[in-house]
């Protein structure tokens, strides 16, 4: 899903939001949360959009294959389903081997998706 697909599913979601059942700060916070998405659906169409994050920096061992680490990525964050402007991409050490994951928080929870390994094959 794009960035301006979540504008426009938050938006929605803000709509239905019943404001007259809400106490004076939880409508003030929803009154806050709708011009906050509205600005960001604003910059989103805008020619300039927001602040390019569509790339993540290529690692060191990854220099020679840069297009192929930019297609691991690419692939991690479609899996996971989330914007580009979400996540961070970490290093975890599992069974005495280093690989990449994709790590963005949902709520509480912390979920990961992979990546590549730290050194490529």
């Amino acid at each position: 899903m794009s960035d301006k697909e979540y504008v426009h599913q938050a938006l929605s979601a803000l709509q239905h939001i019943d404001v007259k059942a809400l106490d004076q700060d939880g409508g003030d916070a929803h009154e806050e949360a709708v011009t906050a998405v509205d600005e960001l659906a604003a910059m989103l169409e805008s020619d300039g959009g927001v602040e390019d994050q569509d790339s993540v920096d290529t690692p060191e061992e990854w220099a020679d294959d840069a297009d192929d680490w930019d297609e691991k990525v690419a692939d991690a964050y479609e899996q996971a389903e989330i914007p580009r402007s979400k996540g961070t991409v970490t290093v975890k050490n599992i069974d005495d081997r280093e690989y990449y994951y994709l790590q963005w928080r949902e709520g509480k929870q912390v979920k990961s998706q992979y990546v590549g390994p730290v050194k490529p094959a």
